[in-house]
């Protein structure tokens, strides 16, 4: 059965130390940014994070979006890894319709060796309609849900049963396990056995894709939205752990969240306005809520206007912005309202022309708001347990 909530958000940590903090790197970059440009600020941005004691940093992909313009997530990690230490990479995620299983599975294990095994593997279905319009599969119908299906199982088969022969014959693909002719045949499997940690992001209200990652023990990860949303989150989570009898552990689960720490409120949230974070809220985030009717998952209370949701809004009720104080107590309240997570993962943006307030705000981030946190929730810990895919 799922484990039952936790009486408190530190009994959430309990026995894993303080709150852990991580990087998604969707990447947010303004068009006009050349793409190799775009690249080394994510590389810039993760050797920082290394530096600062982040524990992981995400890196999505995306084939037709002109704001998060890396189509080849592990291209980029491959080369984070050859400048980092300590930071674990996780693809944030590799949408699996876009590839055959079976030589999917093979370049993964190939990744997770480069890594040594600081590497997580997200999966996902897909959720740009002009990526999967590109590649001719019908999201309306779902086809890009039964496609990662069929390819996870797939994967995990090439992973878990590697010796002997074997046949699958699915609905999109036919692969095989063949028997060794003289030196050839499958070899390589990755470096974590049987596999890699495996996440899934959450989206939708009382996500069916957290209900799985219950299910399956996956590592769950949530987007940036309120805490009664994300709550929703958790319990699909607590859902599908029960039908299967995976524990779940709070201590596994990613929030993430948009944070901006300066040396005052004020000078926060002048930056937060004034660049790239707004520009891409007003430019991709908002349009494409109002869409599907999100807009009201940013709310801190239904009764607001859609109207009223604006960039101010945003920092005065749900983004992360202003001072290491004011970002340690707002931290400590989405903590106790969401009744206690694991990793909090930092969305990030292209800074402009200046870099100097951005890695600044990533450094008061590690070193003044975590240990004011802790102060705060009194997480501090001498147990060795750990979270999914944190490497020891």
């Amino acid at each position: 059965m799922a484990n039952s909530k936790p009486a408190s958000a530190a009994s959430a940590r309990s026995g894993s130390g303080s709150l852990r903090y991580g990087l998604f790197l969707q990447s947010s970059h303004p068009p006009e940014r050349a793409l190799g440009d775009a690249i080394d600020r994510v590389i810039a941005q993760i050797r920082w994070a290394d530096e600062l004691g982040f524990s992981e940093a995400w890196l999505g992909e995306h084939l037709t979006a002109a704001w998060e313009p890396i189509p080849a997530q592990d291209l980029v990690i491959a080369q984070a890894l050859a400048c980092t230490q300590n930071i674990t990479l996780c693809a944030g995620a590799y949408v699996l319709p876009f590839y055959h299983p079976a030589a999917l599975a093979m370049r993964i294990s190939q990744l997770d060796h480069m890594a040594r095994g600081r590497f997580i593997l997200g999966i996902a279905a897909g959720s740009i309609p002009t990526d999967l319009a590109m590649l001719d599969i019908d999201g309306a119908a779902g086809e890009h849900r039964d496609r990662m299906a069929e390819s996870l199982e797939i994967m995990l088969k090439l992973w878990n049963e590697p010796s002997e022969p074997w046949v699958y014959e699915g609905k999109f693909w036919t692969v095989r396990n063949p028997e060794p002719v003289l030196s050839y045949g499958p070899h390589l499997r990755p470096f974590q056995r049987p596999h890699p940690p495996i996440a899934l992001a959450g989206l939708s209200p009382n996500s069916g894709t957290l209900e799985l990652a219950g299910s399956r023990g996956f590592i769950p990860l949530s987007l940036t939205f309120n805490t009664p949303y994300l709550k929703g989150h958790w319990a699909a989570v607590e859902r599908g752990a029960a039908k299967t009898g995976k524990p779940c552990d709070r201590r596994d689960w990613r929030v993430v969240r948009d944070v901006f720490v300066a040396e005052s409120d004020e000078a926060a949230r002048k930056w937060v306005r004034e660049g790239n974070m707004a520009r891409a809220w007003r430019a991709v985030n908002f349009p494409t809520l109002d869409l599907f009717g999100w807009r009201t998952f940013l709310k801190h209370d239904e009764s607001v206007p859609d109207a009223a949701v604006d960039i101010d809004y945003l920092i005065d009720h749900l983004f992360l912005v202003g001072s290491p104080e004011t970002v340690a107590k707002r931290l400590v309240a989405v903590d106790e309202a969401l009744g206690g997570f694991g990793t909090v993962v930092l969305n990030a943006y292209d800074w402009g022309d200046d870099e100097g307030p951005y890695r600044r705000s990533m450094e008061l981030f590690a070193r003044e708001v975590i240990p004011r946190f802790d102060a705060l929730r009194g997480s501090a810990s001498t147990g060795s347990s750990k979270p999914i895919g944190v490497q020891a």
